[in-house]
């Protein structure tokens, strides 16, 4: 009786380390995570400000490219709705 009690405390301090393993484990992923998503807005930010100043340097360019980009669109909704 008492070696299957010894079995349960062993069995139930090896599962408390894992829950910890698993919980610091997990906290890092979310911080590489969030680390992750915060380089990435940066450099979204900074190509969105690149576009908006390439745009206002030539707007011709900027027309074009939304021309181009609402006929592509117009042109994959209307398959869309054809079928």
């Amino acid at each position: 009786m008492a070696d299957l009690k010894e079995k349960e405390q062993e069995i139930k301090e090896t599962l408390q380390k894992e829950k910890e393993e698993l919980k610091k484990t997990y906290n890092d992923i979310l911080e590489k995570l969030k680390t992750e998503g915060e380089r990435l807005q940066g450099d979204i930010r900074r190509e969105l400000d690149n576009a908006r100043q390439y745009v206002k340097e030539h707007p011709e360019a900027g027309v074009g490219v939304a021309l181009a980009g609402g006929l592509l669109i117009g042109f994959a909704i209307a398959k869309i709705l054809d079928r």
